[in-house]
């Protein structure tokens, strides 16, 4: 006998930096299958991959696999988003920020609908979303055994003062099934050459999480604070190639998936430092530390750059090939990276192998167009 059960995926919001510190954008994060009630189904296995693109997008690739013990179960399944909401252009606001959303139910590719939350018969109360929410929602079957659930999707992170960007996914909703945990779980994070900040452990007073580099990278020791918080959350990673791995079995997620980057408002330089001890100046930080990133600001122009010194400037013109690994001739700038936990060099990494984005491309311009200028 079949039986309707309503489960929900819910996605919180991430704060997006705008114009002013306080005030902002809120985009979706990810989540998970979520039963909103007691069910058989038990979830025995999920492979969950994150690739960061472009910066600021993430595509998430989610594969379930479930066990019903029972009969045939229809079960009607929504994903919930929030709006954009805040600094938000006209043509953003009123829908959810996710795009390419596809599922697949054993083979088979499912249709969706999409609906306010308000204008549906879910529950918005019992979900704890709110009626003006997105849900993306679609009708399955668990046939009796097991099943295999895949969806994938791709959603903008967000940012803030202390962040450059961050994305989150819901991760202890696993618990929610029938057997209160993920039996075998495998996390892959692809990420680009930021320095980022991981969950230091997913379960209260266990052992910092067993993360694995696979390629080549640096993972810094111990657990630290984000921010100025109270509690060690974080270990900060930086990838010249190659994804991380998290394998747990009979996991019980405690904490959410958090991945994020500092902002250099937040004093990031100074975490970037080997160990505790202090490795650059307070005159270094607010002169180099704005500006060592990726993705530079576009707010940055000649103008600003002229202020630095040639030997900073020559300093922020390496950072893209340092964060990929180019083991630097110059022993100066070698002796300044070195300072870093993530500074690996690879004397296999050639200078014209080194594959910078547009953003930095642009930023070396205005960089030599201060140097000119500096030389005039």
């Amino acid at each position: 006998m079949k039986r309707l059960i309503t489960i929900a995926l819910t996605v919180l919001a991430a704060f997006a930096s705008a114009t002013f510190p306080n005030d902002g954008v809120f985009y979706a994060q990810g989540n998970t299958l979520v039963p909103l009630q007691e069910t058989q189904v038990r979830l025995k296995k999920e492979i969950l991959k994150f690739f960061i693109r472009d910066f600021r997008f993430a595509d998430v690739d989610v594969d379930f696999e479930f066990y019903n013990p029972g009969g045939d179960r229809t079960l009607t399944v929504g994903f919930v988003s929030p709006p954009a909401m805040g600094d938000v252009e006209e043509d953003e606001g009123g829908h959810p920020r996710i795009t390419n959303f596809t599922v697949n139910v054993n083979g088979k590719d499912l249709e969706y609908k999409i609906a306010q939350m308000e204008k549906t018969s879910f529950n918005a109360e019992a979900l704890d979303v709110n009626g003006f929410d997105y849900v993306y929602y679609f009708t399955m079957t668990f046939k009796p055994g097991l099943n295999r659930v895949r969806h994938t999707y791709r959603f903008e992170g967000g940012a803030s003062v202390e962040t450059q960007r961050d994305f989150y996914y819901q991760i202890t909703t696993g618990k929610r099934w029938a057997n209160k945990q993920i039996d075998d779980f495998e996390l892959q994070l692809h990420l680009d050459q930021g320095i980022f900040n991981l969950p230091a452990r997913f379960v209260k007073g266990k052992a910092l999480a067993n993360w694995q580099i696979v390629g080549d990278g640096v993972l810094k020791g111990g657990a630290e604070k984000f921010y100025d918080f109270d509690e060690d959350t974080i270990r900060m990673v930086h990838l010249n190639r190659g994804h991380l791995v998290f394998k747990a079995k009979d996991f019980k997620p405690d904490f959410d998936i958090s991945i994020s980057e500092f902002n250099w408002a937040a004093g990031w330089l100074r975490k970037m430092c080997s160990d505790s001890a202090p490795c650059v100046t307070d005159e270094e930080v607010e002169r180099l530390g704005p500006f060592l990133s990726i993705h530079p600001g576009e707010w940055i122009g000649p103008d600003e750059l002229k202020q630095l010194t040639n030997a900073e400037r020559r300093i922020l013109r390496n950072f893209g090939f340092a964060v990929r690994g180019y083991d630097l001739k110059d022993k100066t700038l070698k002796r300044f990276y070195k300072r870093f936990f993530w500074y690996k060099p690879d004397p296999s990494v050639k200078a014209e192998d080194v594959d910078l984005s547009e953003a930095e491309k642009e930023f070396i311009k205005k960089i030599e167009t201060a140097d000119a200028h500096s030389a005039v």
